[in-house]
């Protein structure tokens, strides 16, 4: 079933404990009102769904992984709109020795030079580590050595979000408190909960039971038509 693949539940697993470590903070840093609260909320949602389209749990596409393996140092600089002279280097800027002569010695420096171009380019990168020019302000994203379980961690981040919605009950005495652009913004938060977390639930649950049932249908059609043949 695709949706208890073990590498699609590792990545899932490793972006709710993402947004788990982040939701503390959130907390205990924004609670001098409800609308600091609300807008904090919101703006770690915001970073964490961008978060998601780029490590996505159904693998990474085909557009980070192009950005992934294609190391940024070998871009240039751009310097300034009227500047038209390339930047030009030296012998010894690149290591090669000034007085050889040997063209043994040139093929092996040009060969070595080939083969650390070719390792650069291939290096590995992590699935989970951030991209170059990836930052978040209010998500952390620390290095994980191993992949979380799954049940363990969504189990935990459903408890982080029965305290995130507690809190705001918290802030919230009486419902004159409850002004027009706190309600917008618990709506907005709300929203973009619904989206990063139950709808992409729901969607396997019910792909699940989908293909659940219809196994279950085949199976009993085998029978049916077994015994009339």
């Amino acid at each position: 079933m695709p949706f208890f693949d073990a590498r699609k539940l590792a990545r899932r697993a490793t972006n709710y404990l993402i947004l788990g470590l982040s939701l503390p903070s959130i907390l205990d840093l924004n609670a001098s009102g409800p609308l600091e609260y609300l807008r904090a909320l919101n703006a770690l949602l915001i970073e964490f769904e961008s978060y998601q389209q780029i490590h996505s749990p159904d693998g990474p596409s085909s557009s980070s992984l192009s950005r992934a393996r294609i190391p940024q140092m070998f871009k240039r600089a751009a310097h300034g709109a009227g500047t038209k002279g390339r930047r030009t280097s030296s012998a010894a800027d690149i290591g090669l020795p000034l007085s050889s002569s040997d063209p043994a010695d040139l093929r092996s420096i040009t060969n070595n030079l080939a083969s650390a171009g070719s390792s650069l380019v291939n290096f590995p990168i992590g699935e989970q580590e951030l991209l170059p020019g990836e930052e978040y302000t209010h998500l952390l994203t620390p290095s994980l050595p191993f992949d979380p379980d799954f049940f363990e961690i969504f189990a935990t981040l459903c408890d982080v979000l029965i305290d995130c919605y507690t809190r705001i009950i918290g802030l919230l005495p009486s419902p004159a408190m409850c002004a027009p652009n706190v309600c917008e913004m618990f709506a907005k938060a709300d929203t973009r909960l619904r989206k990063v977390i139950v709808q992409g639930i729901v969607k396997d649950f019910e792909d699940a039971s989908r293909s659940g049932a219809k196994s279950e249908l085949t199976g009993v059609n085998k029978v049916v038509l077994g015994g009339l043949a």
